[in-house]
Order: C-alpha cells, then sequence, then structure tokens
C-alpha cells in the first residue's frame, strides 16, 4: 500500500470563524505557526483560504495578496505542499469577477488548488446564499488556468455526478491524467459520510486516479480510517471539524493530523513527506 498523505486544512474555510472556535488561526502568523506544527505532526500538504486576521472570518475583498503573504512565509519557514482554494473570495466580490480571481490566484506559486466539480446546495447558512455555483464552463476555464499555470487540480467531490464532470475533463484533455480526486462528504446536501457510499465512489474511478477523502465533524476521524485501510488518503484540520473528541476542542490542526497520523502507525501505513507527497502526485517542486 502507498504511503499516506495527510492534508491539513488549517485555516477553518468559510464556516469556522473565532466565534465558532478561539484556536482557529487568523493572522498571517498563526497561519504559518499553525502549517509548521501540522508538518511536525505528519501533513504533507496544507489546504488555504484568506482569513480575516481579526476575525477569522472569510476575507472580504481580493483574497489573492493575501494568500501570496501566506505562500510566501510558509516557504520560508518549512518545506511543504500548498493547496489554495479556488472557492474563496466570493464573499466581497460580483460573479464576473470571480474568473478573473481564479486565474490570478493560479501563479502565487502553491503547487496545488482545490477545484468543486459542481454546483451544489450548501450544507449550512452562507453571506452569498444558499447555493454555490461552479458551471461546467468555469470548472474547464479554471481547470485549465492551472494547468496552464503548472498547478495541479485537486478535484473537489460532493456528490456522485461530480465524478463524472472529472472523467469529462480527462477525456477532453483538459486535465492530463492521472486525476486527483478528493470526495467530501459533507451529508445533508452531499455524499454521506459512510463506507458504503465511499466505495461506491470508489467504483467509479478510472484506475490509477489517486483520491482523499474529507468528511465534517464527528465524521472526520472515522472516514479517514476507513480511508486509510482502502489506500486513499486524507485531510484533516479545522475547515471540515473543530473537535478533538466529543465535547473538546482541538486546541491546534496539529492536533488532528496527529491524531490521523497515530492510526496509520497501527495500521503500518507510513507517512508521505511532502517530497514523497510531490511525486506520488506527480507535482512541480516550487
Amino acid at each position: 500500500m502507498s504511503k499516506l498523505i495527510i492534508t491539513a486544512a488549517v485555516t477553518g474555510g468559510e464556516y469556522v470563524s473565532k466565534a465558532a472556535t478561539p484556536y482557529v488561526p487568523s493572522t498571517v502568523d498563526e497561519i504559518v505557526e499553525e502549517v509548521v506544527r501540522s508538518v511536525e505532526a505528519g501533513a504533507s500538504i496544507v489546504h488555504l483560504h484568506a482569513k480575516d486576521p481579526e476575525t477569522g472570518e472569510p476575507y472580504a475583498g481580493d483574497p489573492n495578496p493575501v494568500l501570496k503573504e501566506y505562500v510566501d512565509r510558509i516557504r520560508e519557514r518549512v518545506d511543504v505542499v500548498i493547496n489554495l482554494t479556488t472557492g474563496g473570495g466570493r464573499v466581497g466580490n460580483p460573479p464576473e469577477r470571480w474568473d478573473e480571481l481564479v486565474r490570478e490566484r493560479c501563479r502565487l506559486g502553491q503547487e496545488m488548488m482545490s477545484l468543486n466539480m459542481g454546483t451544489m446546495n450548501r450544507w449550512a447558512e452562507h453571506p452569498t446564499g444558499g447555493i454555490f455555483l461552479n458551471t461546467v464552463d468555469m470548472i474547464e476555464r479554471w481547470a485549465g488556468y492551472m494547468v496552464e499555470a503548472g498547478v495541479k487540480p485537486e478535484h473537489e467531490v460532493y456528490d456522485t455526478g461530480m465524478i463524472n464532470v472529472c472523467r469529462q475533463l480527462a477525456a477532453k484533455g483538459i486535465v492530463p491524467e492521472p486525476l486527483h480526486v478528493q470526495f467530501v462528504m459533507v451529508g445533508r446536501t452531499g455524499i454521506l459520510p459512510t463506507p458504503r457510499a465511499l466505495l461506491y465512489c470508489l467504483d467509479q474511478l478510472p484506475e490509477g486516479w489517486t483520491w482523499s477523502v474529507c468528511a465534517l465533524g464527528r465524521h472526520e476521524i472515522p472516514m479517514a480510517a476507513v480511508a486509510m485501510t482502502l489506500g486513499g488518503h486524507v485531510r484533516v484540520g479545522f475547515e471540515d471539524n473543530i473537535y478533538l473528541r466529543r465535547g473538546v476542542l482541538a486546541r491546534s490542526n496539529a492536533e488532528l493530523v496527529k491524531k490521523v497520523a497515530n492510526i496509520a502507525r497501527e495500521l503500518d501505513r507510513p507517512i508521505a513527506t511532502p517530497d514523497d507527497a510531490r511525486e506520488m502526485l506527480g507535482l512541480r517542486r516550487p
């Protein structure tokens, strides 16, 4: 079985702020320290959103200069694969600006970017409304921007139909195979966080593609363990879950990384270094 790639989604995404947990990093210094701790605990990839330094809410305005500062400061401190969101920047920016923001964001020095593979109903309230809009045309353009910039897309699959969109990208030659797919098992409006649902998803993937799992809240660690036993990779962190165990807030993303790393060791699954992850995913070194 291949080495386990652990991604740490350290910034809390769009739903986690200081109002949810005082431990979510918000300033540049806090985010850099969280990345360093997470890498020391076993993460080889970090996933980042731009955050308001005071509140931890999504950064309102152009997030690209903020993300660029994160990338530069992280590179000064630690070797890790950096994965930036394409979803950030919708708060405070009109839809006609999103395309330009994503194209600019492809050249901030990261190696990967997440890309949601379809339009979906949001599973929680959001300032932009109840729909997360990603049309097939948007997906194809943005994937093309990434490939042109030498950035590998991480294809975020929230429901099973999105696997077909991944296959279309490959069939059209927009993204070279093998693709890297992440199953985002949110429940509610998306894939249920169950082993049976994951097995169905895996049956739809072409041979040779790599894949990862993230699940929300109390499902994060159990579904990570399932993914490990099936040969997949995992994502943990405050974007998906803020609790170390029932009723106990995690004080750092590193605690969640350490938890899954310990499970991997008990399963005799070696943990990938950043260079291992680059080799396994076909990434360029920055």
